[in-house]
């Protein structure tokens, strides 16, 4: 990976190529590739999984959570997972990985499997827990109904000190605290998951081909994508709706606070400050797309969409955002 600067302007895209793990870092505003900082190699020839919470996971020969705003490195135990699979989890963090029994979770999304650690587990402990959940199954092939495979967990964001899931009519939730013990597996449970208007398509999750949870200031919104029928690579309707806790029901939402939304494939949503030097603005929800080499953005206060060209960004197969650690 490209070394961290000091004075690297976040947040900022990187480009991560799984057969080398090299990674690229990208400036938007300047619409140009990161020079390297040749100080500081400490994320080289490593997987990375970015987080919502302004860390990266960072897998090689050891494992660790690392800081890129602060350049704070916290050691992690061994994990035993293929870097090639590894690459496509999801990494996520309830809360500052400083918090006392901070939990480590990766969701890989094409199984219904799961690691976990709790930061600064005392005693002989300090490990990976690996946890296959059942959350039920789902048609594996649409013309027979037969044939099922077991559900995964796909979005899932960190909110509240809970990770939230599956959005539909019930929502997942996964909770640690109520298991102390790291010998014990984290407590499945669910909650309602309305809308505010069941009749109107247009203002909920059925239907879209694309599904997003973000955690911003507390709140846990959703973002949904509608893709053309004849065409899966265009995006034709976006919405974003916040979940009201109290009712157990999403409600639509004309603004995101002034803040950005930075989305990526393979599952990621962030919520970090617009303006300055970083070059997003506010109130917009930014999509990467690596293959193509573009930005999705999405204006929720007026509907427009736009696409962005990434001139000169490098081949690669996986985008993600580095983010300040304060957001």
């Amino acid at each position: 990976m490209a070394s961290i600067s000091s004075s690297l302007v976040l947040p900022c895209l990187a480009f991560h190529r799984a057969v080398d793990r090299s990674t690229i870092l990208y400036s938007v505003p300047e619409k140009k590739p990161i020079a390297a900082d040749t100080d500081d190699d400490v994320l080289a020839d490593k997987t990375i999984l970015p987080t919502a919470r302004g860390y990266v996971l960072a897998h090689g020969t050891t494992t660790f959570l690392y800081s890129p705003q602060s350049r704070r490195k916290i050691d992690l135990p061994p994990l035993d997972i293929d870097q090639d699979l590894l690459v496509d989890y999801n990494c996520l963090l309830p809360d500052d990985p400083a918090a006392p029994g901070c939990v480590v979770l990766l969701v890989e999304l094409d199984a219904p499997f799961s690691w976990y650690h709790r930061i600064g587990d005392d005693g002989d402990d300090k490990q990976w827990h690996e946890h296959e959940y059942d959350i039920g199954s789902q048609p594996y092939d649409p013309d027979d109904s037969t044939l099922l495979e077991k559900s995964v967990i796909t979005p899932i964001a960190a909110c509240r000190g809970r990770f939230y899931f599956n959005p539909l009519d019930e929502m997942g939730v996964i909770d640690f605290s109520t298991s102390p013990d790291t010998g014990t597996g984290p407590a499945f449970g669910s909650i309602a998951a309305g809308s505010e208007s069941e009749s109107d398509e247009s203002g909920s999750p059925r239907g879209t081909s694309a599904v997003f949870l973000v955690e911003s200031e507390g709140e846990l919104y959703m973002v949904s994508f509608l893709f053309a029928v004849t065409d899966l690579h265009t995006v034709t309707g976006a919405n974003v709706q916040v979940m009201d806790f109290e009712s157990s029901r999403w409600r639509g939402v004309s603004d995101l606070g002034g803040r950005a939304f930075v989305l990526s494939l393979y599952n990621f949503g962030a919520s970090c400050e617009a303006g300055g030097e970083a070059g997003l603005r506010g109130d917009c929800v930014y999509v990467a797309y690596p293959v193509a080499k573009k930005l999705l953005v999405f204006d929720v206060k007026d509907g427009s969409m736009e696409s962005v060209k990434l001139d000169d960004a490098p081949e690669s197969d996986k985008a993600f955002w580095l983010l300040p650690s304060s957001c």
